[in-house]
């Protein structure tokens, strides 16, 4: 039973990763077009991308892997009397698996049947493929569109890649990463343990002269205050804000500036927002926010700052040619644009807190 789960897994590995993995010599691009009913090559290549000989008319078998058949050898798929899968040619796909996704060496003696459901992973694509073409799928509009997209976006990505691999990495010094995990211990997953903030309760009121009077009662309890209870005998409802801190964007963002911006706790303070809402907050207790040293992580960080500095390389290099190239966009089009899409603004997420109802917005 064991022993089945495991040639499942492998099975719907294969169908996983086969389609982007069996890359011919002609590469993905060709590849892509020969699933899809072209072929990429020149004639000029047929010698390289498999056994066809030069000047051969089926243009198209040159390109596909799975229509290589080597006289005299061995065969591993047919499809009917056809082979579509060789045994020269499945050693090579199947050893490119091996060097492309290195873990599933690892992981070979666990999957006895790899070769076997690589192999079936094969067949079925040329199944998927007879059965696109027997149906006439491929001559649907929506078909030649979307393959059109995918051969654009598959070229792009190359495209990209040899584009950053034009220009050499800077090496950083231990200095540099130092700054750079100080600089970004905030946003960097995985370094930050607890976010911190200050513990903080506060009132509303839509007239100054109301939270003044409530903020001198406050402050007249000194370290006894309670707030909630202050609140609650004066008709009105506090709201816990928990811990406020910079990234706490349901407070709004008036009343986080000034909270955070205090040097001593406990303390009673107004915050006016606006003309028309003030807020009586009690800062009880600030936690520092507590992250994982720099000696542990320091590795890792590494990577993230060197891929940092790569993608601000090549944001330069692109800058520098976009000029070369004289790129222009045109501001004036999106400006028509904005117009269409503007309509009344949306509320912030402070705005909407403060309009639920006490108990809820805790």
């Amino acid at each position: 039973m064991k022993k089945n789960i495991v040639s499942k897994k492998c099975f719907y590995l294969v169908m996983t990763i086969s389609p982007l993995l069996l890359l011919s010599g002609c590469g993905p691009i060709n590849w892509i077009k020969d699933k899809m009913g072209g072929c990429g090559c020149s004639s000029k290549s047929h010698g390289s991308c498999g056994d066809m000989k030069h000047g051969e008319k089926n243009h198209g078998d040159c390109c596909m892997m799975t229509n290589i058949e080597v006289p005299g050898g061995d065969w591993v798929v047919k499809v009917g009397d056809k082979v579509v899968v060789s045994g020269e040619k499945f050693q090579q796909e199947f050893d490119m698996l091996l060097e492309e996704k290195p873990q599933l060496k690892s992981m070979l003696p666990l999957m006895p049947n790899l070769e076997k459901d690589f192999a079936k992973g094969l067949g079925n694509q040329e199944v998927i493929t007879k059965f696109i073409a027997d149906k006439g799928l491929d001559k649907k509009p929506e078909y030649i569109q979307k393959k059109a997209r995918m051969e654009r976006a598959v070229m792009q990505m190359i495209n990209t890649e040899f584009f950053a691999e034009s220009f050499k990495t800077k090496s950083l010094s231990e200095k540099d990463v130092k700054k750079f995990y100080e600089d970004n211990k905030d946003s960097i997953q995985g370094i930050l343990i607890s976010r911190g903030g200050v513990d903080t309760v506060g009132v509303s009121f839509d007239k100054k002269v109301k939270a003044e009077e409530f903020l001198k009662k406050a402050q007249a309890a000194g370290a006894k205050v309670d707030l909630e209870k202050m609140a609650k005998d004066a008709g009105k409802k506090a709201r816990d804000f928990k811990l406020i801190n910079n990234q706490n964007y349901a407070v709004d963002p008036v009343v986080r500036t000034k909270v955070m911006a205090l040097k001593k706790f406990p303390i009673v303070d107004l915050v006016s927002v606006g003309d028309k809402k003030f807020w009586v907050v009690h800062a009880k207790a600030k936690t520092e926010t507590k992250y994982r040293p720099f000696e542990e992580v320091k590795d890792g960080i590494r990577n993230v700052a060197e891929q940092t500095e790569k993608g601000k390389q090549l944001q330069g290099e692109l800058d520098t040619l976009s000029k070369k190239y004289k790129v222009t966009i045109n501001d004036k089009f999106f400006e028509k644009q904005a117009v269409k899409q503007s309509g009344p603004a949306e509320p912030s997420m402070a705005e909407i807190m403060d309009q639920l109802p006490q108990s809820q917005a805790k």
